[in-house]
């Protein structure tokens, strides 16, 4: 059975990123951005970063000093950011101890605050770094002069995952301070919280408790699309035409000596097409087609994607006509996508996918 989309719609809800745990050597001051080799993050998305020793900004009070108390520098020519404690020292001959004895020798949390925890949304530059905005406008626009300021401070280890459910962030928020004494290796600048935090057990005895080492009952920290509310849907925009392609395929049992045959259905399987213009336009509630090109380059986590296949979309009861929604529901994987380029003729392209897992055609007024 081919389902033709004329008139109809597609909405997607993508699935989240794996969380991924970021060390200070992937910030960039020249850029104000971080490197982040994960490919599931996109420009627009938002995004709660968090470090137990404070995070490399500043939340806007007096002080003008980033929210990392610890990770500020006592000597001149570090690598880290020199305090306002340490503003005595402006080159190499100065000397370590300051002559005012009200004057602070260590960075305190008294003197630049501590903030742990804070949401953004992100843009992607081409060479993956990072940078952080407060609107999403903003982000998916890129412009140097609104990006959230960095600074280079020691702050160990920070989390960056996609922003979910009130117990999902604090799910993340305890993992940040369990890292504890996790340390990277000189070869590797990210890692993925998978390999801190594991998921909690199958086996129902003994209970998992809350204690440390033993805090396995938090809730997937990474999946966090159960739900309307736990993930985003948006409709996708610039679609020329979907097709949908479900079938049921027979499998015989005849038994051997019957004169008639027998069979029954075999696994339920679909898959299809979508017709696309090539843009990058900034909508609200909706997506361009970059969505469908970047799912396709995506091979482990994030690379499936909810999918509504929409015919009737809240009509009004009129004669015969039933009111309400018609659309099927399922799970696809982009398997391939080509780009048209012909002279003279807008930039095109053209995508198939498969359907995962279950297909159910919704309907009615709720």
């Amino acid at each position: 059975m081919a389902v033709l989309g004329t008139g109809g719609k597609v909405r997607l809800r993508r699935e989240a990123p794996e969380p991924t745990v970021l060390s200070p050597g992937n910030i960039n001051l020249g850029s104000n951005a971080i490197y982040v080799r994960n490919p599931a993050f996109w420009s627009g998305d938002e995004v709660t970063i968090n470090s137990a020793n404070g995070l490399p900004i500043d939340s806007g009070d007096a002080d003008s000093e980033p929210d990392c108390p610890d990770g500020h520098a006592m000597y001149y020519g570090s690598e880290w950011r020199l305090g306002s404690n340490r503003d005595h020292i402006t080159n190499e001959n100065d000397d370590f101890y300051s002559a005012t004895n009200t004057d602070q020798f260590y960075m305190r949390e008294e003197e630049c605050g501590l903030t742990t925890s804070a949401t953004y949304f992100i843009y992607r530059d081409q060479l993956d770094r990072v940078s952080f905005y407060t609107t999403r406008s903003a982000s998916l626009t890129g412009a140097t002069g609104s990006r959230v300021p960095l600074f280079k401070v020691d702050f160990g280890s920070l989390i960056i995952a996609a922003s979910g459910t009130e117990a999902y962030n604090n799910a993340i928020t305890e993992c940040a301070a369990d890292l504890g004494d996790y340390y990277f290796s000189d070869g590797q600048d990210e890692v993925t919280l998978e390999s801190i935090c594991d998921f909690a057990p199958d086996y129902e005895e003994p209970a998992a408790d809350t204690a440390e080492y033993d805090n396995a009952d938090f809730e997937p920290r990474y999946y966090i699309n159960a739900g309307e509310e736990a993930a985003v849907w948006r409709v996708q925009c610039d679609l020329s035409q979907w097709t949908l392609n479900l079938n049921a395929p027979e499998v015989d049992t005849t038994a051997i000596g019957e004169r008639f045959g027998e069979a029954v259905k075999s696994v339920v399987s679909g898959g299809g097409t979508m017709d696309f213009v090539v843009e990058r336009e900034s909508y609200t509630g909706n997506e361009d087609p970059t969505t469908l090109m970047r799912l396709l380059l995506l091979t482990e986590k994030g690379c499936r994607t909810d999918a509504q296949f929409w015919m009737i979309d809240n009509r009004t009861a009129v004669d015969t006509l039933l009111p309400g929604d018609l659309y099927y529901d399922t799970e696809i994987l982009i398997t391939s996508v080509a780009i048209n380029t012909r002279a003279g003729d807008i930039i095109a392209g053209s995508m198939n996918f498969v359907t995962v897992g279950e297909i159910a055609l919704r309907m009615g007024t709720n």
